[in-house]
C-alpha cells in the first residue's frame, strides 16, 4: 500500500477545509536554506573571537567537543549550554553570547538573499486549483523564521495571515486568523470565493521586530539591524521561550485550529525534535483522535515509537511507509517539500 492523495486529504476533491500543514526546516532547502548542521557551522564559525572563547570555556567545562565539520553538538545544544550558564551565573559574557548567536542565525536566514521560491508558488497553485471557486482556509504551522511562504502568495495571488494587522508597520493581533473577507448585501454576508491562508509562525519570523514589549512586522526592510528580532532561539528548552508574548497566543491558536479547522495534517520537512510541539500540539490531539496526521520525514523522528501507538497518525520516509499501524514495505519521496508540491497538483 502507498500513500495516495485521498489518505493525506480525504475528500479533497470537494474542496480544502479542514486540511492543514505542519512544516519544519526540511521544507526550506530545497529554497536555499540551511539545515540544522550547516546552520551551527555557519553561526558558531562567525562567532566574534572573544565569544569564540567564551563557548569553549562552556563546553570544556561540560568536556563537551565541538566538531566543526559535522556541527555537531547542533546550535540547539550549544544555545541550551550558554543559556543555562547565563541564567545560573548572571555573567554578562554569557548574555553576550546569547544574543550573537540570535544576531548570527538571524544572519544566515537574511543571508539568502534570493531563495528558489519556485515549489513554495507550485505548492500554492496547486491549493489554489483545488478551491474549485469556493471560500477555503487552509492552515499552515510552521517552526520556520524565513518568509517564503509571503513570498510566493505575493506571486500566485493569494491572501495570507500571519497574525498581525495594519498597513506597513503591522501589529500582532491573532484575531485576523478568523477573520473572514466578502461583501455584504441587505445584512447578508456573503465570503469571497477564494483560497485564506493561515500561517501560524510558532517560533517566529525575520520579518517580526520587537521593540520593548511590543512586536510588529514589516517587511519593508528585513535586512535592517535596528531592531531585534521576535524569534524563538533554536533550543531543546524551547517551551519557556514559547510562554511570553506572542508565542504563547500563537500556541494557543494553533491549539484551537487543530481537530476543529483543520482536521487532516500533513506533517513535512518536520523533524518531530520540538518536545513542546509534540507534547503542547501533536499527542494530545493524536491521542484524543482529534487530528489525523500524515508525517513525511527524510529520516524516521526519535519519538517514532510514540506516534505509531496513535491510530490516527501514519508516516512516509524513503524506503518504507507506516499507514493503518502497518509497514507497507515501500518508500515514497513525498518527504521532499518538491515532490508533496506537485503531488496535490489537480
Amino acid at each position: 500500500m502507498s500513500i495516495t492523495l485521498s489518505l493525506l486529504f480525504p475528500g479533497i476533491e470537494a474542496g480544502l477545509n479542514r486540511i492543514g500543514f505542519l512544516f519544519g526546516a526540511g521544507t526550506s532547502k530545497e529554497a536555499g536554506y540551511p539545515l540544522m548542521g550547516d546552520l551551527t557551522k555557519a553561526v558558531v564559525s562567525n562567532l566574534h573571537p572573544l565569544l569564540r572563547v567564551t563557548l569553549d570555556e562552556i563546553l570544556t567545562a561540560k568536556a563537551i567537543v565541538y566538531d566543526p565539520v559535522a556541527g555537531t553538538p547542533n546550535i540547539e545544544i550549544l544555545s541550551d549550554l550558554v543559556t543555562e550558564y547565563f541564567v545560573t551565573t548572571q555573567e554578562s559574557k554569557y548574555g553576550d553570547l546569547e544574543s550573537e548567536i540570535r544576531k548570527l542565525i538571524v544572519d544566515v536566514v537574511l543571508s539568502v538573499t534570493t531563495p528558489d521560491i519556485s515549489h513554495h508558488v507550485r505548492f500554492l497553485e496547486a491549493l489554489k486549483k483545488r478551491t474549485h471557486g469556493t471560500a477555503s482556509t487552509v492552515t499552515i504551522l510552521t517552526t520556520n523564521y524565513d518568509v517564503l511562504f509571503e513570498l510566493a502568495a505575493s506571486e500566485v495571488g493569494i491572501r495570507i495571515e500571519t497574525g498581525f494587522d495594519g498597513p506597513l508597520r503591522r501589529v500582532f493581533d491573532p484575531a485576523v486568523f478568523d477573520l473572514a473577507r466578502g461583501t455584504v448585501e441587505n445584512t447578508r454576508f456573503t465570503h469571497r470565493p477564494e483560497l485564506h491562508i493561515n500561517i501560524i509562525k510558532l517560533h517566529g519570523s525575520v520579518s517580526w521586530l520587537k521593540n520593548g514589549s511590543h512586536v510588529f512586522e514589516s517587511g519593508l526592510d528585513l535586512r535592517s539591524a535596528t531592531s531585534e528580532r521576535a524569534l524563538v532561539l533554536p533550543r531543546r528548552r524551547k517551551v519557556m521561550d514559547t510562554l511570553s508574548e506572542p508565542f504563547d497566543r500563537l500556541f494557543t491558536q494553533a491549539s484551537r485550529t487543530l481537530g476543529k479547522n483543520c482536521q487532516f495534517v500533513v506533517a513535512c520537512g518536520f523533524s518531530f525534535g520540538d518536545k513542546h510541539i509534540n507534547d503542547q500540539l501533536i499527542f494530545p490531539k493524536l491521542s484524543a483522535r482529534r487530528i489525523r496526521m500524515t508525517a513525511l520525514c527524510g529520516e524516521e523522528p526519535g519519538c517514532f515509537d510514540e506516534l505509531i501507538k496513535f491510530p490516527s497518525f501514519s508516516a512516509g520516509f524513503p524506503a518504507r511507509c507506516f499507514i493503518d499501524q502497518k509497514d507497507t514495505g515501500t518508500g515514497t519521496n513525498l518527504w521532499k517539500f518538491s515532490a508533496l508540491a506537485q503531488f496535490i497538483e489537480p
